[in-house]
């Protein structure tokens, strides 16, 4: 059998609790996330009404940033209402791939 000291004893029960404090930490991370993930999911069950959102509505839109959500709503005061979605190309930041993004949430009636 192996004979160890004390200090090699104390190291070695340090370092099983900073292993276990490790794993320990990792399995909450991974909860945390599904547990997000189930409160904001993903998914939009409804479109929104481009020209009737308000700033704070597009900025609690997961897909919107804030900055991005004051672009548009001073886009749609400077030009008056949005008559198609094709104008969210016109704001700065948005290009082809986030209009394909955006188009999948906003609406324009």
């Amino acid at each position: 059998m192996i004979s160890l000291t004390p200090e090699e004893k104390k190291v070695i029960l340090f370092l099983l609790c900073l292993a276990f404090c490790g794993l320990a930490m990792s399995n909450l991370i991974k909860i945390n996330s599904k547990v997000e993930k189930a409160i904001y999911p993903q998914v939009h069950l409804t479109k929104v009404d481009l020209n009737k959102v308000s700033l704070g509505e597009l900025v609690r839109l997961r897909c919107v940033s804030e900055k991005l959500a004051r672009r548009i709503i001073e886009h749609r005061d400077f030009h008056q209402e949005f008559a198609s979605l094709e104008e969210l190309k016109d704001i700065k930041g948005i290009g082809e791939y986030r209009y394909e993004r955006l188009k999948e949430v906003f609406f324009v009636q």
